[in-house]
């Protein structure tokens, strides 16, 4: 009924096993999903420059562009951000240029901002101008009048 011919090509021995490719060592922390993490105790003057990911739990008076930025409770930026996206648990002080700004509840924000969608969580602080970067998708046109 249910019958196999093994054909020159497969024998019947055990089965050679499948050579997996490894993962490339230039490759950057963020294809595996890993953040580049500045802990509580760090204080960094400078800039920082990265296509991966970025958490700042500690101090950075400087810029910082990478890809997705995270500010801890306890972390602190002075400077502009740039980023795809970008949440803000912390303090930050300066600019925020993203394509997703999110302010959670413990959020301390005295910045501008330049983003596509802002959530803003009850409890946030914010001081600054919020700006799109796109246009309206639809535009507002005047009500008319009878």
């Amino acid at each position: 009924m249910f019958n196999k011919t093994n054909g020159p090509a497969q024998s019947s021995g055990a089965a050679k096993p499948k050579a997996t490719p490894m993962a490339s060592p230039t490759k950057s922390s963020s294809a595996a999903g890993i953040p580049s993490i500045l802990g509580r105790d760090i204080v960094i003057t400078g800039d920082i420059k990265t296509d991966g990911d970025v958490q700042i739990d500690g101090r950075l008076d400087g810029n910082v562009h990478a890809g997705n930025i995270t500010i801890g409770e306890q972390g602190a930026v002075n400077g502009k951000i740039i980023a795809k996206n970008c949440h803000i648990r912390g303090k930050v002080t300066g600019k925020v240029d993203a394509n997703v700004v999110e302010l959670a509840e413990t959020a301390n924000v005295q910045a501008d901002l330049v983003q596509d969608q802002l959530m803003i969580a009850n409890g946030a602080f914010f001081d600054g101008k919020c700006a799109r970067k796109s246009a309206s998708p639809t535009p507002i046109k005047a009500a008319k009048s009878a």
